[in-house]
C-alpha cells in the first residue's frame, strides 16, 4: 500500500518484526474495532474493523499453515522450499 502517491511517484514501506517483539490489543465495541500495538512502547500501531481483522486472521492462518508445509517439504527433499523462495497469498477484500 503507497503511503504517498502522486503521478509517477509511490513511496511505500514496510514493518518487519523478530518473534520478541511485545504485543497487546486495545479493542473498542463503541467502534466495532480494534487497535493493535507493536514494540515495547507501541513503535507500530494498526486500527482494524471486525471484517478486517478476520481477513487479518484468515491471511495469518494460511501463512502459518503454508510455513509448517514448507518445514515438511524441507524436511523431505533436502530444502527445495528455499529455492522456491517466498510464497505469497491474498484474500478478497
Amino acid at each position: 500500500m503507497a503511503l504517498y502517491t502522486q503521478p509517477g511517484v509511490s513511496v511505500e514501506t514496510w514493518v518487519e518484526m523478530t518473534h520478541t517483539v511485545p504485543m497487546h490489543f486495545e479493542a473498542c465495541a463503541l467502534n466495532d474495532n480494534a487497535t493493535l500495538h507493536f514494540g515495547q512502547s507501541s513503535e507500530y500501531v494498526l486500527t482494524l474493523g471486525r471484517d478486517n481483522l478476520r481477513q487479518l486472521l484468515d491471511l495469518a492462518t494460511q501463512a502459518i499453515a503454508e510455513l509448517d508445509s514448507a518445514v515438511v517439504r524441507e524436511e523431505a527433499d533436502d530444502d527445495p522450499a528455499r529455492a522456491a523462495g517466498p510464497q505469497r497469498a491474498t484474500l478478497p477484500g
